[in-house]
């Protein structure tokens, strides 16, 4: 049988449970990752446990109807996977160092957002929404290590793997 019919038994081991599809990863949701760090190939004993969500790009046009509406639906048909990511100490420290600025940001934007309300400041409010809105694009940005591009009952498919790192496994000979 073939990676590309959707319920063809998964084996139990590590082996032909992970491949690359172009700049893609592409693993079953039981696969165990190799011990190296996704973002530059390093070999690593730590992993970072991550819950990967995923819903079809069309539903984010419920927005327009209501983000409400929109949180509901994507709640509800959301795909998930839990992935244990190899990720070295200099690409954990630099995570880290994110979160703190991230976390650091929007402190600043609710202490600017207090003062603002203090002193009668509608410009440092402002100021304060822009910290905001800063700390959550950095945030979304740099925090995140891989991001899932599909997820269906079986198979994962992640971007933001290193190159080196793809180029060690197997061609996916089956269809997204």
């Amino acid at each position: 049988m073939t990676p590309e019919q959707p319920y063809f038994p998964l084996p139990s081991h590590n082996l032909n449970t992970i491949w690359r599809s172009d700049a893609l990863l592409v693993m079953t949701k039981q696969a165990s990752l190799p011990d190296r760090c996704v973002k530059c190939n390093a070999p690593t004993p730590e992993r970072l446990r991550r819950k990967l969500q995923w819903h079809h790009p069309a539903l984010y046009l419920l927005i327009f109807a209501s983000l409400l509406i929109y949180w509901v639906v994507a709640m509800v048909v959301r795909k998930t996977a839990i992935v244990n990511l190899g990720l070295c100490e200099e690409h954990r420290e630099s995570r880290k160092l994110s979160i703190i600025i991230t976390v650091l940001l929007a402190f600043v934007a609710a202490l600017s957002s207090i003062a603002a309300v203090q002193f009668e400041m509608p410009l440092l409010f402002l100021v304060a929404l822009g910290l905001v809105l800063a700390a959550a694009i950095y945030g979304s940005i740099t925090i995140r290590v891989v991001a899932p591009t599909k997820i269906d009952e079986h198979f994962v498919w992640i971007k933001g793997v290193d190159t080196s790192y793809l180029q060690e496994l197997p061609q996916w000979q089956g269809r997204m």
